[in-house]
């Protein structure tokens, strides 16, 4: 018979050999999760800043493209109602059924809003409103949304000599973080308000 003694060696690991094992994980964890959360920061931010732009360019679009088309209303009155830095009231055929609507266009919180009141059966604009989201976070705060220019493109307050129209919008879906706002603009010369030279 074979009588022969196995001995195994029943070392293991020292308490401080634990402490730098665990230390190294910790170490290695850590940097593993930093570059992940930023790796999702920048995805995040990327999404953010296209979701800005295509905010911008989406409301810029719209509004342009009916105060383009401001004229006088079904019942006479000039096509501009109301001008105001963040506020602006105008007549414009946006359906094009041959009857002019009354759009009033406003910041509410962070969205940008379009009231379209209907002329109504006495052409009185009396009908209740519609109203509708145009754009959302906004971020114009105190800045104006709207410039009105007269036709030497000087900056004016006089509603009849109104010739062009700035929109200037300022987007940033988390103003609280980066990324920072983006800014669109545009001037609109308003067709029907030409002066005759």
């Amino acid at each position: 018979m074979w009588n022969k003694k196995i001995s195994i060696n029943e070392s293991g690991f020292t308490l401080m050999e634990m402490l730098v094992y665990i230390g190294i994980l910790l170490i290695l964890g850590t940097m593993t999760m930093d570059y992940i959360v930023q790796g999702f920061k920048s995805t995040t931010f990327s999404d953010e800043q296209e979701e800005a732009i295509y905010q911008a360019r989406k409301s810029i679009e719209i509004v342009s493209e009916e105060i383009r088309g401001a004229n006088n209303s079904d019942n006479g009155s000039y096509p501009l109602a109301l001008i105001a830095d963040q506020e602006i009231i105008f007549y414009s055929d946006i359906n094009d059924d041959g009857s002019m609507e009354r759009l009033r266009y406003y910041i509410s919180g962070t969205n940008l809003m379009r009231d379209e009141t209907a002329s109504g059966p006495a052409d009185d604009y009396s009908v209740a409103p519609v109203s509708r989201e145009v754009g959302r976070y906004i971020n114009n705060q105190t800045e104006p949304l709207f410039i009105y220019y007269d036709r030497n493109s000087a900056e004016t307050s006089v509603i009849n000599n109104i010739r062009m129209i700035g929109i200037n919008i300022k987007i940033n879906v988390t103003p609280w973080r980066a990324p920072n706002d983006y800014y669109v603009a545009t001037d609109i010369n308003l067709r029907n308000l030409k002066d005759n030279l």
